[in-house]
């Protein structure tokens, strides 16, 4: 009787053993599953290649390259103390300016840029603008805050994102009928970046 009590424990041990190392391994799938599913981009390789051109533009002040939109080219801004890089679709409707953020304060982050940001093109058209927020977004594994408004005609759309602990705004800017149809390339610009 003895034996056959010692024999159900260590069968009711192996079950355990065998249940717990199960739990353990669909815990490490399920876990595995959500991390890249939050960390993934949104644009593969291979769509980056699809609508950038191989060509990279280094911005005139910052340490940061994109890969340039097929069918766009770079403009020489005529006022680098502001805008880092310029670029223009060929058809002239449609632009892209980059700003470097700079900020001394140590707590600084993407967030307070986005806030000042959105309070500085509040300032620049007197409160006469109806500024939307837009969803966040993952790209070249960062974080990217969009919001966009118009103003006489135009529509802005404006992105902060992060690159090698540096922060930047990509502000997209043309004729309202024509901007959205861009909102892909800015994104896509952002993923190239480096």
């Amino acid at each position: 009787m003895k034996h056959e009590t010692s024999n159900v424990k260590i069968s009711n041990f192996r079950i355990i053993e065998k249940l717990r190392y199960n739990i353990g391994v669909f815990l490490f799938v399920v876990i595995s599953i959500l991390f890249n599913s939050c960390s993934a981009n949104k644009y593969s390789q291979s769509e980056i290649d699809m609508y950038l051109t191989k060509e990279r533009v280094k911005a005139k002040t910052s340490p940061i390259s994109f890969r340039i939109p097929q069918g766009w080219h770079v403009v020489d801004a005529n006022n680098e103390a502001f805008i880092d890089l310029w670029i223009v679709r060929n058809d002239m409707n449609v632009s892209m300016s980059l700003l470097p953020i700079h900020s001394n304060s140590s707590s600084f982050s993407l967030k307070k840029g986005y806030e000042s940001s959105m309070l500085l093109s509040q300032t620049k058209f007197k409160n006469n603008i109806e500024i939307e927020k837009e969803e966040p977004i993952k790209l070249n594994n960062s974080e990217v805050l969009f919001y966009n408004y118009k103003n006489g005609g135009n529509e802005y759309r404006v992105a902060l994102f992060e690159n090698n602990n540096k922060f930047y705004e990509l502000t997209l800017y043309g004729d309202n009928s024509k901007i959205n149809k861009e909102f892909f390339i800015q994104e896509l610009m952002i993923s190239s970046a480096k």
